[in-house]
This record gives C-alpha cells, structure tokens and sequence, in this order.
C-alpha cells in the first residue's frame, strides 16, 4: 500500500488523450490498485476520457482490461451523414451505454470531468454534468474525422486541441496532489514515419507535446508509458503492449515516490 504516502491529500488522477494509446492508462490504473492510492476525481481527455469514466462508476480494473483486449474498430465506428465528419460519436456514445450503462456524472462513483474543445473560440470546454456517454463522445471527436458534437451551447471537437492533459482541471475540482499521465511519446524516434498517416500523426505528437509542456510541470508526479515506436495511433490490436507499458511506467514513477 501507498495510500499513507500521500497523507491528507485530495489526489487528482489526470488521463491525457492519445488515440489508441491510451489503452495504456489502463496499465497505470492497474497500479494504481494495486498499491490502493485514493483517487478523490479524474480529469480526463479525449481517449483518456473513455478510460476515465468507465473506472470512475466502479467497474473492476481486470473487467476494464479484459474489454480492451477485445474491443476494435468494427464495434466504435458508424459513419456520419450529412454532418461535418466521416464518422460519428454515436458508436462511441452505444459503447459507453453497453458498459457502464447510461449513467449521469452525478452517479459516478468517483467525480469525474471529460475535456472537450469550443470550435468557435479554441476554449476547453469541461463536461461534468449530464449524460457520461455523450460527453466521452464530445471529448474523442477527432476534428475531420469524428463530426462535431453539441454540448451544453457549444460545438466541441477532441478536447485534446485546447487541452490534452488537464492538471489544471484536475486542480480546479478540488485536487491539490495531481498524477498525470501522458501517453503521447515525447522522445525523438529512431525512424521515419512509413506512410502519409504516420507523418501526420508523429506531427499531431509533436504538437500535442507542445502544448500539454506546462500541464507536465504543474503535475506532483508525471507517468509516461514508453511507447513502441511500432504503435500507432489507431492500434488498438496492440491493447496488451500498451496496458504492459502503463503499468511498468507506474511501477517506475512510483517506486521514485517511494525512493527506491
């Protein structure tokens, strides 16, 4: 147990969006149960924000993981008509229904936000309020490929565009001990992206690394899973790599906090 390490702090658990990889919070999370540290909220963006919720109502570490090895593409994609997008969130939104139920933000078990982002003015929008499946929906809607989702009067895509790992929201739920995790690689890479998609996504990790650098420094302890550079953005098929990684990047940030 690490719980008394952390004394009397309200501890903010923060999941930084990644696409596929962050089927590797699943991994930290597994730790984080391990050692049974209190998570007093979640803040949580874009695919962190799928992971996030569904731990925040109760649903067992094991059963998270073993639906992640599972899932695919197949069963979250349904085409968008007439909308500004290829796919729509619906898919996503029927995910969440079939696993936690349709459960509002107030019957979490742990209180929990998912980030979104105003295409009107670039602003993070901050749903913790409402219908839980349709404000993961709102927070992975990838721009040009997922359509824009309405929330609460504003029309938000990925929430990833105006803030990718949300320390600060944690903080502003009452947090004052936040662990973050980012999945989005931030060391150089050996080679070169093979195709026109892995260009545009080793950019979109460049970008993203960017913006999230003083997010990183505001967070008490920072976990970064070492993502293989053969992992890619829509490789869930890769699910036990990535979960394997969340965990040893816990272990390792963890055994730092104890000094080991």
């Amino acid at each position: 147990m690490l719980n008394w390490l952390f004394g009397r702090r309200k501890i903010g658990l923060v999941l930084g969006g990644g696409v596929a990889r962050g089927i590797a919070h699943i991994g930290v999370l597994k730790v984080i149960d391990k050692y049974q540290i209190p998570i007093e909220c979640i803040a949580a963006t874009s695919s962190g924000s799928i992971v996030g919720a569904v731990y925040a109502s109760g649903m067992d570490i094991q059963l998270i993981e073993d639906l992640a090895l599972r899932i695919s593409w197949g069963r979250i994609v349904k085409l968008a008509f007439f909308r500004p997008g290829f796919i729509s969130g619906e898919g996503i939104r029927e995910m969440m229904i079939k696993y936690i139920g349709n459960k509002k933000f107030s019957d979490l078990k742990i209180p929990c936000a998912a980030v979104a982002t105003d295409i009107k003015t670039g602003e993070p929008v901050i749903i913790n309020k409402g219908e839980v499946a349709k404000a993961v929906a709102a927070s992975t809607s990838f721009p040009g490929v997922f359509a824009p989702e309405e929330v609460e009067h504003h029309v938000v895509v990925d929430g990833g565009i105006a803030q990718n790992l949300p320390v600060e929201v944690a903080r502003k739920m009452g947090a004052n001990f936040t662990i973050a995790v980012d999945v989005v690689p931030s060391r150089p890479i050996r080679y070169l992206p093979r195709d026109a998609f892995q260009v545009f996504g080793r950019s979109l990790d460049l970008v993203l690394h960017e913006l999230s650098a003083e997010q990183r420094k505001k967070a008490n302890i920072l976990i970064e899973p070492h993502i293989e550079e053969d992992i890619w953005h829509l490789d869930i098929n890769k699910a036990q790599k990535l979960i394997a990684a969340g965990e040893a990047a816990a272990h390792q940030a963890l055994r730092r906090l104890r000094g080991i």
